[in-house]
């Protein structure tokens, strides 16, 4: 697969020029802030088997541009508003049944890029930059260290947005932070600001945006010039107690949730309200408040 929507590259650490021995990831999409769309979905789980099976010893994930991930493109997901313009080419009844089919496929190979990157060998740190909602703070916390800049803001904005959170924010968020915290932050789509979610620890180091990369090859250099068979089962430890809650029925239930969903109205008002650039308005009279703008 050729890559478009990321890019994967292979440098060495600068403590030991030559060595070969981080790979990069970077969601490649500044133009809509990385926001997740299918062909990007595809990419992320075909670039999680090449860094596993590659030789290098510590993955960096982090966004070309000013933003780590806006969450989802809702520019592209739209199946719930049933569009004609939608269609594809896809005539009849039969080519409504493909569609919906597309769009679950396209949060099955979500969820399963996710999982990967949970299970990767290698430490990988998230570089996280602006913006960080819905799937931008899901990837983020999958990783195991996140170095953010002073001007981050992550939220899970699904709820307010007439979704859910999927993939891996009910069940990690709630280790890294707390369960009331993440309660707050998946019900609410409370937004946290860069020293916030340092104090929570949401986030290991916050850095200027011009030092986060110098600061994420600094971290991973280190780790790299470390016994590869120690650090990798040092993850590998770690990860076995944090996934003891992860279960493949439970995978699965997440997913029917997250299909049931967007087949809803709610979940096409969401993402009308979304094109249309106003506040959702799920109970009439009621419109939602904005994470981020109404909340603190």
């Amino acid at each position: 697969m050729k890559y478009k929507a990321i890019e994967w590259s292979i440098v060495s650490s600068p403590q030991c020029p030559g060595d070969n021995a981080i790979g990069i990831i970077t969601l490649n999409r500044p133009e809509h802030s990385n926001a997740l769309g299918p062909r990007m979905g595809m990419e992320l789980d075909q670039v999680m088997d090449e860094a596993k099976h590659s030789h290098v010893r510590v993955v960096i994930i982090t966004g070309k541009g000013h933003n780590f991930c806006a969450g989802g493109d809702l520019q592209v997901e739209t199946v719930p508003m049933e569009r004609p313009e939608d269609d594809w080419g896809l005539k009849g009844e039969y080519g409504e049944i493909v569609t919906w089919w597309m769009n679950d496929y396209f949060h099955w190979i979500s969820q399963r890029a996710c999982t990967k990157l949970e299970n990767l060998p290698q430490p990988v740190i998230a570089a996280v930059d602006g913006i960080a909602v819905g799937v931008g703070l899901e990837l983020a916390i999958c990783c195991d260290l996140r170095i953010a800049t002073s001007r981050v803001r992550f939220a899970e904005l699904a709820v307010p947005a007439g979704f859910m959170s999927e993939w891996s924010a009910p069940r990690v968020l709630p280790q890294l932070i707390g369960h009331s915290r993440a309660s707050e932050m998946i019900l609410t789509g409370r937004m946290v600001h860069a020293e916030e979610a340092l104090t929570w620890g949401l986030v290991n180091k916050v850095v200027p945006p011009e030092k986060l990369m110098e600061e994420a090859m600094s971290m991973a250099g280190r780790m790299a010039s470390y016994p590869t068979v120690g650090l990798k089962y040092a993850k590998e430890t770690l990860r076995l107690y944090q996934h003891l809650n992860r279960s493949e029925a439970n995978t699965r239930l997440e997913l029917e949730r997250v299909l049931e969903i967007t087949r809803n109205k709610d979940c096409a008002e969401g993402l009308l309200a979304f094109m249309e650039k106003r506040a959702p308005v799920y109970h009439p009279g009621n419109p939602v408040r904005r994470p981020g703008k109404d909340a603190k």
